[in-house]
């Protein structure tokens, strides 16, 4: 179907698409990069929060609220801001998005008890300029090197949330919490001058008026009922974050028992094992260059079950307990870019904004589903139940997939044996 079509299916008159830019790879790692960064936006409050919470001579639980209303402003752009890619220059919503962030991130070092919580909110929608970007570069991307960039891009996105903790909580304790946010605020600005420099204008065909946007979000739900290869899609994402939530929901339970008794510091270095999920957004990104996004996603799954059973029973080794950790982050990477190089694929680029925004919205709703049961898994039967959990996740989407090509199987059968009686 040609973008025309798609465009014309929802009523739109998105962005008029340019020729098609050369996408090298300096481009591809700016992109990473920018990436990264909008995504760091999310989390450097969390490993600085004692110390934001003593110049405020609050405790640091008090500031938990904080935590959630970055997560809650994130969820909300993600529905009401990422769709807008597609109907505006995203080149300019970009602009507007970071330099906002930007302005956030200089402005709460200032901020009273009061502003912060919501000047949090305000960081986290505004930070969904990283959803943004990665349809953005799909687009731009010729369809055989497309897995190859997302992969690329997503690769920063995965570094940018683990290095960003590092960055905080070393430049806390080198200088001051409030350098942190000034820091990210000229990276913010950075990220802005490049993304002008680098992306394409794409002139919108006419002005967003309010009806259009209603249209706009009116079309996610359109998009959900006719392209049930993303619904899919979004079920296989739904369940690999959920998996992913549980294992980092409970390992930090786990490693404060014995035989580990880990302090916080400890703790977050076994985080950096996580890193092994850039390797998997890499590799699953080039596979699905070859067609492979079925294959790479059963293997993925079943890695993911086989390593939260093994794990369940055997967490008191540290060796195979660090095994598991990076397994699975590398299984749900594959899996989590797998997932996206087929949705980018159903629709022309003047849609991949609203595919981002169905995709990820169902991603984070598995995510949240995982972390919430982690909690009553925990209480009733500690760390073996809760990895069965995980284990569980893996595979129903494995069974799920599975599923999937067995009806995909008998339907060509049957369309092959009407054609052969015609």
């Amino acid at each position: 179907m040609s973008q025309a079509a798609h465009g014309g299916a929802t009523g739109l008159a998105g962005p008029v698409a340019p020729p098609r830019p050369r996408v090298g790879r300096s481009t591809v790692l700016l992109l990473a990069a920018a990436c990264g960064l909008c995504v760091a936006n999310l989390y450097y409050l969390q490993p600085i929060l004692p110390e934001l919470a003593a110049s405020l001579h609050r405790t640091p639980g008090s500031l938990t609220s904080s935590v959630s209303a970055t997560q809650f402003g994130y969820a909300l752009g993600l529905f009401a801001l990422v769709p807008l890619g597609d109907a505006v220059d995203r080149r300019r919503l970009l602009t507007v998005l970071v330099t906002t962030a930007a302005a956030v991130l200089a402005v709460i070092p200032w901020a009273d008890d009061d502003l912060l919580i919501w000047l949090f909110f305000l960081l986290g929608l505004v930070s969904v300029a990283a959803m943004v970007i990665v349809p953005q570069a799909a687009g731009m991307a010729p369809p055989e090197r497309r897995g190859q960039v997302v992969g690329t891009v997503m690769t920063g996105v995965i570094l940018g949330a683990l290095l960003c903790r590092t960055f905080a909580g070393v430049v806390a304790e080198l200088v001051d919490w409030r350098a942190v946010f000034w820091g990210a605020a000229v990276m913010m600005l950075a990220v802005c001058v490049t993304l002008r420099r680098i992306l394409p204008a794409q002139p919108a065909q006419a002005p967003l008026t309010a009806r259009g946007y209603a249209r706009l979000i009116g079309s996610l739900f359109s998009l959900v009922r006719t392209q049930p290869v993303i619904v899919e899609r979004c079920l296989y994402g739904a369940l690999g974050f959920a998996a992913f939530t549980v294992l980092w929901t409970a390992v930090p339970l786990r490693l404060i028992q014995g035989p580990y008794h880990y302090g916080s510091a400890a703790i977050g270095a076994m985080g950096l094992l996580g890193a092994g999920g850039a390797l998997g957004a890499n590799l699953a990104g080039r596979f699905a260059d070859r067609g492979r996004q079925r294959a790479v996603s059963a293997a993925a799954f079943a890695l993911i079950t086989v390593s939260f059973a093994v794990v369940s029973a055997l967490s008191s080794s540290l060796l195979v307990l660090g095994a598991a950790i990076v397994l699975i982050d590398f299984a749900v990477q594959a899996a989590h870019i797998s997932n996206q190089t087929t949705v980018f694929g159903q629709v022309g680029d003047e849609m991949r904004s609203r595919v981002t925004t169905v995709y990820m919205t169902c991603y984070f709703l598995g995510g949240a589903a995982g972390s919430a049961l982690t909690g009553p898994f925990w209480a009733h039967g500690g760390w073996p139940d809760t990895a069965l959990l995980g284990a569980a996740a893996g595979a129903c989407a494995l069974l799920l997939l599975l599923g999937y090509a067995a009806v995909r199987r008998a339907v060509t059968s049957r369309k092959a044996a009407v054609v052969t009686d015609a």
